[in-house]
């Protein structure tokens, strides 16, 4: 079933596993994703980042995954990193069931005041919401400098808002990493046994299975992965358009990119929710 991210979430943390969320582009990208947790019987979340949105449609990427789905393990439809209450209204009004406010690089105060608004709205609508506390690099990062979630404000936020879900800020950043990332374990666990909210990690493309692991066990139940699924589909794309050299169909080539989505996420599947 198509069912809310935190009714996913919960039991991961319970069971001690992470739901890997993949970010899509395009019809191929749902469908690679699709498959590989088709096949595998494992639960995953599939979601949009605004720009993407901007580029599609908002009412297209739900759309895609709902004529798509087969059934089989439960998957969430889920809006990443959503920068005002307007844009999680409308993937809600759409059919996504899961929606984050990305209020990280306001204040604590107003940072609480927005993702409330979005928690008050959403929970209304049966949608759960994940919120940011902290910085993840790449993407919110000023002057070089990642903001690591605080222990208590974290009690606090969660406190103040009711937020299902929350993403930490503990060394991890958006897209290609330049160096070896050095990924705060210990402030992950710290958080994790005094929230009891499934914690939320970004940027997990490039990091190593032992460094994914060992976040799991600290406390990690949501994983979030672009860059990967980005370069496989660019790389199966690369090997179709080569095969398929004298064709002009894009329904000859583009399967090649649709397996390349699949056999990368079948991997970061297999990580998350070892058998």
């Amino acid at each position: 079933m198509i069912v809310r991210g935190s009714e996913l979430l919960i039991k991961a943390k319970k069971d001690g596993y992470a739901v890997p969320a993949f970010n899509v582009d395009n019809l191929e990208s749902v469908l690679g994703v699709l498959n590989a947790t088709s096949i595998l019987s494992k639960p995953i979340i599939i979601q949009t980042i605004p720009r993407t949105l901007k580029y599609g449609g908002i009412a297209t990427y739900s759309s895609l995954v709902k004529a798509n789905y087969k059934g089989g393990a439960d998957i969430a439809i889920h809006l990443d990193h959503g920068g005002d209450l307007q844009v999680c209204r409308d993937c809600i009004d759409a059919g996504y069931t899961s929606v984050m406010i990305d209020g990280s690089m306001l204040e604590f105060d107003k940072n609480v005041q927005l993702t409330k608004q979005v928690v008050d709205m959403a929970h209304a609508s049966g949608v759960c919401v994940e919120a940011e506390l902290g910085t993840i690099g790449g993407k919110e990062e000023t002057e070089g400098q990642i903001k690591y979630t605080e222990v208590d404000e974290a009690v606090k936020f969660v406190e103040l808002t009711g937020v299902d879900s929350l993403a930490i800020g503990v060394g991890t950043a958006h897209g290609v990493y330049k160096g070896t990332p050095h990924i705060a374990i210990d402030r992950i666990k710290e958080i994790a046994d005094v929230v009891d909210i499934p914690l939320v990690l970004h940027g997990a493309s490039g990091l190593s299975d032992e460094v994914i692991r060992n976040c799991i066990k600290a406390g990690i139940s949501k994983i979030n992965f672009a860059t990967h699924l980005r370069q496989a589909f660019t790389k199966g794309l690369k090997e179709g358009l080569v095969s398929k050299e004298a064709t002009y169909d894009p329904k000859t080539y583009l399967p090649y990119a649709i397996k390349a989505v699949q056999d990368v996420a079948m991997g970061i599947i297999k990580l998350c929710q070892p058998d």
